[in-house]
């Protein structure tokens, strides 16, 4: 009996993941008051790049699963470090709810770097400071260049503390 070849399954699920998301994006009503680019444009982009990557997944890397047949996807630590992923992901969502976007993005971005390095030797310092610029420059894109409000946090809120 011939074994799936899982990078195909994934590859045509996340086609038709990008599909659905097309659909659904195509129901958006557009109220344009100016030439923005409107509520469309990210779910478009995001659907497009989920496309792509699975059609370039399943070109290069379905014909190398079928050369390592027998060799498992993940091992015991790959596993451990999913799970941790996973406790993180919740972790930063209910951050995201009590502390905001702007301090919980730049610990999250911290703990998702310290957990995805596994071996390789990645400097603290460097950690933090990418951890810093992006999480500032991520809470500054959206809330000042494209105008978007993005969760304060519930504990500022109480404390009388305006994030800027």
């Amino acid at each position: 009996m011939k074994k799936v070849n899982k990078t195909y399954v994934m590859g045509i699920v996340c086609i038709l993941f990008s599909f659905w998301i097309f659909w659904e994006t195509s129901r958006i009503p557009e109220r344009l008051v100016s030439n923005e680019p409107g509520p469309k444009l990210f779910p478009y982009i995001a659907a497009s790049g989920i496309f792509l990557f699975s059609v370039v997944s399943m070109i290069f890397d379905g014909s190398k699963e079928r050369k390592s047949e027998g060799k498992p996807y993940l091992d015991a630590a790959g596993w451990k470090r999913t799970g941790i992923i996973l406790g993180e992901t919740v972790v930063f969502a209910l951050g995201m709810k009590y502390f905001g976007f702007w301090l919980t993005s730049m610990l999250g971005m911290m703990m998702f770097i310290m957990t995805l390095k596994g071996d390789k030797k990645i400097k603290t310092v460097f950690a933090v400071v990418l951890s810093i610029v992006l999480g500032t420059v991520c809470y500054l894109g959206f809330t000042k260049g494209f105008v978007i409000p993005l969760p304060k946090g519930e504990i500022w809120s109480m404390l009388g503390i305006s994030m800027i």
